[in-house]
């Protein structure tokens, strides 16, 4: 879904994504939801190039040919002309005290590598850090703070930042709202916010978005259909388009 959103937004623009990468868990499943590859009349006429390349690299994954991971997606052409960033986040320095300095130095290796990116992907793990998580924290590398989104933006850039919803109260609209309220404070332009509806609730925000990618967010959402859906940020509350 992530790979599609940014295909369709991608054309004209130069992207930059930057994976986020953590070190491996195998106690969970994160990366793990693969089963739509073995559906392909639900899900190939989405983005039939896309699904064909996935396909591949589970079959090669399958063959011992590769690792399925961020190497993977990049050697594939899906996203043809990005800039990639995947040095993995330093969240397991020690001293503890040592891991902000270290993420800062990491950040602006990042800055450095999409400075002529106008259209940048945040791809962390849990998404968006909630309140009172600390640098210093190893599962810090699973989130972007807000910080790092002030750090990245530019007048002529948009973003798109992943978020993995939580079992917060209020409901999953409520969570995107409260997110997209302290992102505004933070004097970060929030445009819209693509919802994923399958499987665990995911959203995508869009900020800083001009006219065309919002139509083209408007766009894969109708696409989508059910899948997907696409509200638009009034400053504050989300509004169907």
């Amino acid at each position: 879904m992530k790979l599609a959103i940014l295909r369709v937004l991608e054309p004209g623009r130069r992207l930059g994504v930057v994976w986020y990468l953590f070190p491996d868990e195998h106690h969970n499943k994160d990366g793990g939801h693969r089963e739509y590859l073995e559906r392909p009349s639900e899900w190939k006429h989405l983005d039939p190039d896309l699904f064909e390349a996935l396909l591949k690299i589970e079959r090669e994954h399958s063959r011992g040919e590769n690792k399925r991971g961020a190497d993977a997606l990049e050697n594939a052409g899906i996203l043809p002309g990005a800039v990639f960033a995947a040095d993995p986040v330093p969240c397991e320095i020690l001293p503890f005290s040592l891991r902000p300095e270290r993420r800062g130095i990491w950040l602006d290796g990042i800055k450095k590598k999409l400075q002529g990116c106008d259209l940048v992907f945040l791809d962390p793990d849990n998404g968006i850090a909630p309140e009172g998580l600390r640098l210093t924290q190893r599962r810090a590398g699973k989130s972007v703070a807000i910080e790092e989104m002030a750090a990245l933006q530019k007048s002529n850039r948009t973003m798109v930042v992943y978020h993995h919803q939580t079992r917060r109260r209020g409901g999953h609209r409520s969570e995107i709202g409260d997110l997209a309220t302290r992102l505004t404070k933070s004097r970060l332009r929030v445009s819209g916010a693509l919802r994923a509806k399958p499987w665990s609730p995911r959203v995508f925000f869009i900020l800083n978005g001009d006219e065309e990618i919002l139509r083209r967010a408007e766009s894969i959402a109708d696409v989508w259909e059910d899948r997907m859906e696409w509200t638009v940020w009034n400053g504050t509350r989300f509004l169907k388009s």
